[in-house]
């Protein structure tokens, strides 16, 4: 942008402060949510993942503490609260934890709850979008030589708008992060306190987004009532044939403008053309909508323990257990409507089968005319 500094000085002093206020406020060639976050979306999906793993800590380190602290029907649990003392807090660290410190067959009923935590996996589908305008207008209007108040105005406009989308997909088991994120990288934890958050309210995607509430949520519908698939099979009337998914699309939407139109009025004098008044306006808006899908699902044969767990927590019929394949397959590329990704448990796949089929409702057919 370059300002006529003949017009007055004044003028070319409010052009330049514009403009470089312009320049320093966005003006990004390919928009990527660092140009207003801060934070790169390699960090955005290593938080998330991190959050996550904190939000299974805490649903693993609740089961324990229950039985620990026992009820008025039922006393403290001694094992569990020798466990509680070793891992809650600042004891040690939750990847050395297994279901299996819970050992005996008085702990079955624990040990398969505890199982079904470990192995719900977790899809999330990130689509990050950041668009932005900058505008640019001027207007100058010059009194002519004549007798009537007529004046001759000039305006002239230069609009530039980018628009970047960048969509993935991560998988994960909760107790793959449990067990796994706490191995350094570069000598820093890759779950450390700098991935640990709080939560953003500018720009909600570099902050926590409270994935706690979906994994507690998920875990109390399969704890405390039946909870169905919705992947189809309930379909064939029997809810347990396949495993329970949960899934929130969350969406946060950030704009930012910033308009600005410095104006110059001239006396004029003389008997030709002169300036009469002229101005600049300049516009910058950004706009990035962020959407994460986060969905949940037991392996198959978590179906199971969570039965199994009813029955414990509530003498009443619950759904049939689930009579299957033991869950384990071979890392295999499932190719959905709208997602694209690597499995290597049953879990996984059904949890990228909720995400496709969140997404999926999304998609628009406009018929041909």
């Amino acid at each position: 942008m370059k300002c006529d500094v003949r017009i007055g000085g004044l003028l070319g002093w409010r052009c330049a402060a514009l403009a470089a206020v312009l320049l320093l406020a966005g003006c990004a060639i390919h928009p990527v949510p660092e140009d207003v976050t801060g934070v790169t979306t390699y960090e955005i999906a290593r938080q998330i993942r991190c959050e996550t793993r904190e939000a299974a800590k805490d649903r693993v380190l609740t089961e324990i503490r229950s039985l620990a602290m026992g009820s008025p029907y039922q006393a403290g649990d001694l094992r569990a609260q020798q466990l509680l003392a070793r891992y809650d807090g600042d004891g040690e660290d939750i990847s050395t934890f297994r279901p299996g410190l819970f050992a005996g067959p008085d702990y079955a009923r624990v040990r398969d709850y505890l199982t079904m935590i470990y192995s719900t996996a977790v899809a999330y589908s990130f689509d990050l979008t950041g668009d932005e305008t900058n505008n640019l207008g001027t207007t100058v209007d010059l009194l002519g030589p004549w007798a009537s108040k007529f004046t001759l105005g000039i305006t002239a406009d230069a609009n530039r708008e980018r628009q970047n989308e960048r969509v993935f997909t991560l998988t994960d088991t909760l107790g793959g992060l449990l067990m796994n994120l706490s191995t350094p990288q570069h000598g820093v934890p890759y779950c450390g306190n700098a991935q640990l958050v709080s939560a953003n309210y500018i720009y909600p995607i570099a902050g926590k987004i409270g994935v706690d509430k979906t994994v507690r949520t998920f875990f109390e519908l399969n704890s405390f009532t039946t909870l169905a698939s919705t992947d189809g099979g309930s379909k064939s009337g029997n809810v347990a044939q396949t495993s329970p998914t949960f899934t929130d699309k969350l969406t946060f939407t950030t704009t930012l403008d910033f308009m600005g139109t410095p104006k110059v009025t001239f006396t004029p004098a003389g008997k030709r053309f002169q300036f009469m008044d002229a101005s600049l306006t300049g516009t910058l808006k950004r706009m990035d909508t962020h959407k994460v899908y986060v969905a949940l699902a037991l392996q198959p044969p978590g179906v199971v323990s969570a039965t199994s767990l009813r029955n414990y927590l509530f003498p009443t019929p619950a759904i049939s257990t689930f009579s299957g394949p033991t869950g384990s397959r071979t890392t295999a590329t499932l190719v959905g409507n709208s997602v694209i990704a690597r499995a290597h448990t049953d879990a996984i796949g059904l949890a990228v089968a909720a995400v496709d089929q969140m997404r999926s409702r999304e998609i628009q057919i406009i018929p041909a005319q």
